[in-house]
């Protein structure tokens, strides 16, 4: 009789626990209730492992290294006549962040070798700007949410600016598409200060309203529209052929050793012009960055 009654005890305390231990579960909030964790596994849905993404050598060598534009309808906000500059650079309208900011940084995915690589040289501007950049774990407070190859995109981009805020909020405003662990030490500090270059709001230098490139336009098409790009006609146009209206940027002169410009093929210019690839801030970056924003 008392082995019964210790049974039935026991029995009753265990579906006691499973109940309060259900209950705790319930409490937890899960993808489905939350819409930060959602909208979290929604963006990274098809996104691979860091170790996936890291050792895939072979695919990163034929990923064209190109920064492909994230492009809004800005507000054209004109710049207070204090951040007037008589240096080269373009930065679109609209797009600065308030001076002296602290721009918190989200990373989505990424091994700590990549993401100290990618802080490393994204405060290259910070040694020149009244601006700061800090790693945060907190997405919901950060203002640029950086990934690599997000969803298997193997392009290079970033978002403008204050645009990552007006139109990115809480989402992706970053993506570097070709960065491993053998990535060159040039190429991760060339791709990472243009990305961040567009961060804080400049443009594709060779973009500017007074660029002198001569391009051979029907060979442009055929490059970039060819693989490994596989561009359309419109991508060709805005991210090569279409220069920015000046009524949508503050520009200055031309510079064609800038981080913000792409490389240019002499192949592709009626005239041979040529540009290489740029991998450190060129001394009118630092110029034009200290003038917008100055300490």
């Amino acid at each position: 009789m008392m082995y019964k009654r210790c049974l039935i005890i026991l029995t009753l305390a265990t579906m006691m626990f499973s109940c309060k231990k259900d209950q705790m579960q319930s409490d937890i909030p899960t993808t489905s209730d939350t819409s930060a964790v959602d909208a979290l596994e929604s963006e990274m849905a098809a996104t691979r492992s860091d170790e996936e993404n890291e050792t895939d050598f072979e695919s990163d060598a034929r990923t064209p290294r190109v920064c492909v534009d994230r492009l809004t309808d800005s507000d054209p906000i004109i710049l207070d006549e204090r951040d007037d500059v008589n240096e080269r650079a373009v930065l679109r309208k609209g797009t600065k962040w308030a001076n002296g900011k602290t721009l918190k940084v989200f990373f989505m995915n990424g091994s700590s070798y990549l993401r100290n690589k990618v802080i490393t040289y994204a405060r290259r501007w910070a040694n020149h700007a009244n601006l700061h950049f800090v790693v945060t774990n907190n997405k919901a407070e950060s203002d640029i949410r950086v990934g690599f190859k997000i969803n298997r995109d193997r392009g290079s981009w970033s978002y403008l600016g204050k645009d990552a805020d007006r139109y990115r909020k809480g989402k992706q405003t970053m993506n570097f598409g070709w960065f491993n662990r053998k990535t060159e030490e040039s190429e991760l500090r060339r791709t990472i200060i243009h990305e961040f270059g567009h961060a804080i709001g400049l443009a594709h230098e060779h973009l500017s309203p007074v660029s002198t490139i001569n391009w051979d336009k029907p060979k442009v098409y055929d490059y970039y529209m060819g693989p490994p790009n596989n561009w359309t006609r419109k991508q060709v146009d805005d991210n090569v052929l279409n220069r920015y209206k000046p009524r949508d940027v503050r520009n200055t002169k031309y510079d064609p050793l800038s981080i913000m410009h792409y490389p240019v093929d002499p192949a592709l210019t009626t005239d041979g012009q040529a540009v290489g690839d740029n991998t450190t801030l060129s001394d009118k970056d630092k110029n034009f960055i200290k003038r917008i924003y100055p300490n």
